[in-house]
């Protein structure tokens, strides 16, 4: 069920306009993301609480699921988080762990009963090294600004960035074998191919990966 369409209502969003600049700006740099069979940068990110989770340590333990989004500015994002955890449950029965990653510090800690532990990535060091980052066109930013989202610093002139919604699967190896980018981000999360992914790498045990494309994403 898609998310309900929150800014539309507020004068401060994007209009449709807007949204679609934006997105035509996040497919082109949705080509440059982490793709399905390559190797996932390690990486140690705070939680809420401040503790400190490595992806090693998860990966130990299991395939991983990382859900990054938006973060609690974004009514889309709000929703996707939802759904997420909505499936939270069968991805555990799935044998895996699941965390979300935001690149902002207030997260969704108002969303009752949450199961997700919620990374916080407020440099954007992760999200750029997964290649979830583009530069938002100068005339969307002070809408983003009153949304309430906030950049990381520049690292290069005219750098203003915002993170792309995308949900990848990790074999314990720290293989991806599902990598779902979402440059629309008013899509809302489908778990059908997250679960696929996951019962596959249940079902195949020592065998050799199957790396599983989603059609609607942008790549895989």
């Amino acid at each position: 069920m898609a998310a309900p369409d929150t800014t539309t209502r507020d004068p401060s969003a994007p209009s449709e306009a807007d949204a679609e600049l934006a997105i035509a700006v996040a497919t082109e740099a949705a080509s440059g993301a982490l793709r399905a069979g390559t190797k996932a940068p390690l990486f140690t990110l705070a939680d809420e609480t401040g503790a400190q989770v490595a992806l090693g340590d998860l990966l130990r333990m299991g395939p991983v699921v990382l859900h990054f989004i938006r973060g609690a500015w974004c009514s889309f994002s709000e929703q996707s988080l939802k759904d997420f955890a909505a499936t939270h449950r069968q991805v555990v029965a799935l044998g895996a762990s699941a965390v979300a990653i935001t690149p902002v510090r207030v997260g969704h800690a108002h969303i009752e009963g949450l199961p997700v532990r919620e990374l916080q990535d407020v440099e954007m060091r992760v999200i750029r090294q997964f290649g979830l980052a583009f530069t938002l066109p100068k005339g969307l930013r002070k809408r983003y600004v009153n949304l309430g989202y906030s950049p990381p610093a520049p690292r290069e002139a005219g750098e203003w960035l915002v993170p792309l919604p995308a949900t990848y699967v990790l074999d314990r190896d720290g293989t991806v074998v599902l990598g779902a980018v979402d440059s629309d981000y008013r899509q809302p999360f489908d778990p059908l191919f997250l679960l696929t992914a996951l019962k596959a790498l249940k079902a195949r045990g020592g065998r050799s990966p199957q790396y599983i494309a989603r059609p609607r994403t942008d790549h895989t």
